[in-house]
């Protein structure tokens, strides 16, 4: 097959979204040896280490890093026809968005519905494009691809879309967050060490992640156990495409450390020396930060709700996000009780092993073949060809398969 790959997400800001729609295309092409990948993106990728394989090419164009309104202009009207003229079999979007009028096999991958079911956390012009794209863009998709149970429920309830439109395929933690043997005298890790003893949020400053609470509970945490005095750290930044959020600190505000974006090493070398991982969100269609701390050694704490039970399992202290109540009890229990948080992290070590790139990509590519399939079928009802329905060679199902246990036993033998 010839595969396309919508490459709009590599001169986007690296947030959630664009980092996991990397990682699981980095791994597609390092683990694919039998198709084709064309890179449809801006000027900078080609050469780079990553794309660097024989079955890979890189269509460079005029997308420009930082700009929203003409790359979404390129993606609706100049990616269709760049993928007609390369004669793609297959176009692949993987972060959210893809051409509406594109008339060929196509996967897209939706997220979540977040501006459908909480519209009032989102401006008025962006929840108003984006419920008049998505639903369109899903139900003329070949296939959708979404990350958690929560949202394909929400894909088929909101879309209309028959169930076996919807593929579920869950994301995954990026292997930087695994790794055990890190130099803890470097600039990363003494900038975290620095702070003392303090508990860690991780994400986007915007209402539905629920930061007011947070504040809210470490405020009553510090008056009502004086004797416990952990600073809070904020790692992210506020989106302008969001509603306005207030984030009124006054008391404590000395011990509230807001970091912006910052890049992965430094993140991991906060994760690793948090006390804590508090991630209260009130809606998410995967939520990689308490994954991300359980791959660094760190208790989460975390929300009873939307996706996040099944992507956290057993493994995380859950709370009813918009209680105050709870979440400062956890917050208290967990800094003060040593086993259970050694409990927690070694549940987490095996929770977050279900969620690795190769088994993200192995999936996906099964996906690829299973829609290329249903093309080939859709054109030969006419015909009196033979079909058979293809899926992946078993052979490189088998090798693949191998591949992911490789890569969890040397991820088990470094820590």
């Amino acid at each position: 097959m010839r595969i396309g790959i919508n490459g709009r997400f590599l001169v986007a800001k690296r947030t959630g979204v664009q980092r996991a729609a990397f990682n699981l295309i980095r791994t597609l092409v390092e683990i694919d040896r039998e198709n084709q990948y064309l890179i449809f993106t801006g000027h900078g990728q080609a050469g780079r280490a990553e794309w660097n394989h024989p079955n890979v090419q890189i269509i460079e164009s005029n997308l420009r890093e930082g700009e929203s309104f003409l790359n979404h202009v390129w993606e609706q009207f100049w990616l269709p026809i760049l993928a007609h003229r390369h004669r793609v079999d297959l176009l692949h979007s993987p972060a959210n968005v893809a051409p509406l009028f594109y008339r060929g096999t196509s996967v897209v991958h939706i997220h979540d519905l977040c501006f459908v079911v909480n519209p009032q956390w989102y401006s008025f012009t962006f929840r108003t494009v984006y419920n008049f794209i998505i639903p369109r863009l899903a139900r003329r998709a070949s296939r959708v691809i979404t990350c958690s149970n929560n949202s394909k429920n929400d894909l088929l309830h909101f879309c209309r879309l028959a169930a076996d439109k919807v593929s579920l395929v869950y994301w995954a933690v990026d292997d930087i967050f695994l790794r055990r043997n890190t130099d803890a005298s470097s600039a990363h890790h003494i900038e975290a060490k620095g702070l003392g003893e303090f508990m860690l949020y991780v994400g986007s400053l915007e209402p539905r992640k629920n930061i007011n609470t947070l504040i809210k509970a470490y405020v009553q945490l510090r008056r009502n156990h004086p004797h416990l005095k952990p600073k809070l750290v904020l790692i992210g930044g506020e989106s302008p495409l969001f509603a306005d959020v207030q984030l009124r600190v006054k008391d404590y505000a000395g011990d509230i450390v807001f970091k912006g974006f910052i890049d992965d090493e430094t993140l991991r070398a906060f994760y690793s020396k948090a006390a804590l991982v508090a991630y209260p969100s009130l809606y998410e269609g995967f939520g990689l930060p308490p994954l991300e701390a359980m791959a660094s050694g760190t208790p989460v704490i975390t929300s009873d709700s939307s996706s996040i039970p099944e992507v956290v399992g057993e493994a995380a202290f859950m709370i009813d996000p918009r209680s105050v109540e709870q979440l400062t009890n956890a917050m208290v229990l967990l800094l003060t009780d040593k086993e259970l948080r050694q409990k927690l992290v070694a549940l987490g070590k095996v929770q977050v092993e279900r969620f690795n790139w190769y088994r993200v990509a192995r999936n996906t590519l099964a996906v690829y073949y299973e829609v290329a399939s249903e093309a080939r079928m859709a054109a030969n009802r006419s015909s009196k060809a033979k079909f058979v329905h293809q899926f992946v060679p078993f052979k490189t199902w088998k090798n693949l398969v191998a591949l992911e246990e490789r890569h969890l036993n040397a991820i088990r033998a470094e820590s």
